[in-house]
């Protein structure tokens, strides 16, 4: 997404609406912008479906179970139509996180996959439920996840995770109905997206987990794949979240969905680590 002078002026001006002459650029994602005035930070929506309401629904409930997420302070929408979210600026340190904050964040996700929610797929962004937007499991993985086998029209020896490695069509052929399998199961809101920025440690501890943008209501292995993925198997273990067969089958799920993005940015390394947590996610199942 281009950020042009005018945009950013555009930007500049609505979070000065909240947070006063003192609002400062501190960072971008694919959805979102955050400002900060030093003690509170602003998300303003870049797309219309930055689900910035869900995300306040789901932290007011996560503060009220006690978990480690940064509190709301109010959501909505400003004048110009852009919805926004105000919270309290968390902040980490340079630590690496200790078992006992990779258990924290085990009880934060526990009580994220606790809450009341209805549907499949990505959350409607609505202050009032946890809703996910899709009838069924299978529509409601293709809305976060693109060109995953065997869920999308695609033959697999055309996807993108076999450019590079042929060698695990015949592997992943035979598992076929047990990755459809997989979705029907007990579903929960994931957050689905636990890269190293989501993650505020401070003294080893987890201070907070942040943005629940692309949270999605599907079985709960999703988070432990999500963990594997970033941090390694070690540290969902550590999590205490499920590490058996269901979370390496949606390893192989997210392996199909990070070589597919790889291959649109033209990322050779990336299609490598997409290849390679593949293959560890096998050698878990067989």
């Amino acid at each position: 997404m281009e950020w042009s002078a005018i945009r950013m002026k555009e930007l500049e001006a609505d979070a000065q609406q909240i947070l006063g002459q003192h609002a400062r650029f501190f960072a971008k994602g694919q959805t979102c912008a955050v400002y900060t005035d030093g003690s509170r930070a602003l998300r303003l929506a870049l797309i219309n479906d930055a689900h910035l309401l869900s995300q306040a629904h789901i932290q007011q409930a996560l503060a009220v179970a006690r978990a480690k997420v940064a509190p709301v302070l109010e959501a909505g929408y400003l004048p110009s139509g852009r919805a926004y979210c105000l919270e309290g600026l968390v902040r980490g340190d340079d630590s690496e996180p200790s078992r006992a904050g990779w258990a924290e964040l085990g009880q934060t996700l526990a009580a994220l996959h606790a809450l009341s929610h209805t549907g499949h797929g990505l959350l409607q962004d609505r202050p009032d439920a946890l809703c996910g937007a899709s009838q069924t499991p299978e529509s409601g993985l293709l809305t976060r996840l693109r060109r995953v086998w065997p869920f999308d029209a695609a033959p697999l020896e055309s996807h993108p995770l076999l450019w590079r490695a042929p060698e695990l069509g015949p592997p992943l052929w035979a598992l076929a109905d047990e990755l459809k399998a997989v979705l029907h199961s007990q579903t929960a809101v994931c957050h689905t997206d636990l890269h190293h920025n989501q993650l505020i440690w401070r003294g080893g501890r987890l201070a907070a987990l942040l943005d629940f943008g692309d949270a999605t209501v599907a079985p709960p292995a999703w988070d432990s794949a999500s963990l594997a993925f970033y941090h390694g198997w070690d540290a969902v273990m550590l999590a205490g979240l499920e590490a058996g067969r269901a979370a390496a089958l949606f390893g192989l799920l997210l392996a199909f969905h990070r070589a597919g993005r790889a291959a649109e940015t033209g990322s050779v390394a990336r299609q490598a680590q997409a290849a390679a947590f593949a293959r560890g996610c096998l050698e878990r199942l067989a």
